[in-house]
């Protein structure tokens, strides 16, 4: 009984079941949307007539309930504010339909981890920014949440994800793994250019951690991307922010930097063409307005500062991660062609050398949109 249509039968949905379907092109879990026949007519207009359906990849997060005990806490938080950081604001988060046991998954009989979560209805996402207008509509919105959760003691959340954004393990995790690959893979100038890259930028493994002043902790999304950020189908406003996974507690900057580096690539994570890929200022400047909007308060001086760093730092570790998966026969991020993971972290790196190109540029806006907000 692992199959999707046979799970949903564990969880207490508001109707019944019309159809289960494939869902999205994550490449972490695997995702399925739930119809339901008979929706309710009762409550928030963008839930309830669907829900998301998602097997956790235990091996990605190994342990699946400390997700959900995260994810409980700060949607429970998140309620209780809803109209803190704008009373005029559409931003929400999906609520978690439990099962019928009363947990906040279910375990099936082979160990898989299943949950489900409201499917946010009459938004849609982008694969890459549209205009101006929808850069500045991500920053808003990851200011909001960042606003929303700035008051969640981070004690309550566990840390669902031991290492993850310790930039100077996954270098550790290369180092290792290079030499032993080097017979087993086939050396070419793809593979060449991405050890160039890490050999050029192995300093920026210890940027944040050894920052003095220290680094302020929080409570992070941890996947801040593009793709996971809901836009209102009519009028672009950004309304919610998913994937709640990776929510636990460091640094804020990690998010900021993540959805610059994600937001921020015109050309997108797979491009057709590598030599496509360029940081847009422009988006940038968009993305840092609309989050200044919501999160102002929230950054010090020494934050402002640090934002061209951790603009280059978050391509840089990404490109590592997929660089080192590459080498390890693609263990953790799916992939279709065997090449997927080497291209990906070429591209990470024709991005942060996108951004260290522009970096007087960038500098600039910064403090441009620190004295407009200030």
């Amino acid at each position: 009984m692992n199959e999707p249509r046979d799970i949903v039968e564990q969880f207490s949905f508001p109707s019944e079941v019309e159809k289960v379907e494939i869902h999205g092109n994550g490449i972490i879990n695997d995702t399925y949307v739930v119809t339901f026949s008979n929706p309710p007519k009762s409550g928030h207009s963008r839930f309830g007539k669907r829900a998301i359906l998602q097997r956790i990849n235990s091996e990605v997060f190994p342990d699946p309930p400390s997700i959900m005990h995260n994810l409980a806490i700060v949607l429970e938080h998140a309620a209780s504010k809803s109209s803190v950081a704008d009373p005029a604001s559409e931003f929400l988060l999906p609520s978690i339909y439990k099962t019928k046991k009363d947990d906040y998954c279910y375990r099936d009989a082979s160990g898989n981890y299943w949950r489900a979560i409201a499917f946010i209805e009459q938004t849609t996402t982008a694969d890459s920014l549209q205009n101006r207008n929808q850069a500045k509509e991500a920053g808003t919105a990851l200011g909001t949440f960042h606003q929303i959760l700035s008051d969640l003691p981070v004690d309550q959340l566990k840390d669902t994800l031991p290492g993850f954004h310790d930039t100077p393990n996954y270098l550790s995790q290369y180092d290792a793994t290079i030499g032993q690959a080097a017979a087993l893979t086939q050396t070419n100038e793809n593979r060449v250019f991405c050890e160039q890259q890490i050999e050029k930028h192995r300093a920026l493994a210890r940027l944040f951690l050894d920052a003095n002043p220290p680094v302020r902790t929080g409570v992070m999304h941890g996947d801040p991307k593009l793709n996971n950020i809901l836009f209102d189908e009519r009028s672009g406003k950004a309304v919610s922010l998913i994937d709640l996974d990776t929510v636990k507690p460091g640094f804020i900057h990690y998010d900021i930097g993540d959805c610059i580096r994600s937001c921020c690539n015109t050309a997108g994570e797979m491009p057709l063409d590598i030599q496509d890929v360029h940081f847009s200022v422009d988006d940038f400047e968009a993305i840092l307005q609309g989050y200044l909007t919501r999160a102002m308060d929230l950054l010090t001086e020494h934050d402002f500062e640090r934002l061209y760093d951790v603009a280059r730092l978050l391509p840089f570790e990404l490109g590592l991660r997929f660089f080192t998966d590459y080498l390890n026969g693609n263990r953790y991020f799916k992939v279709e062609s065997d090449d997927d993971n080497l291209y990906r972290a070429q591209v990470q790196f024709q991005l942060l050398n996108s951004i260290e190109n522009q970096e007087r540029q960038i500098r600039e806006i910064v403090a441009q949109c620190r004295h407009n907000s200030g």
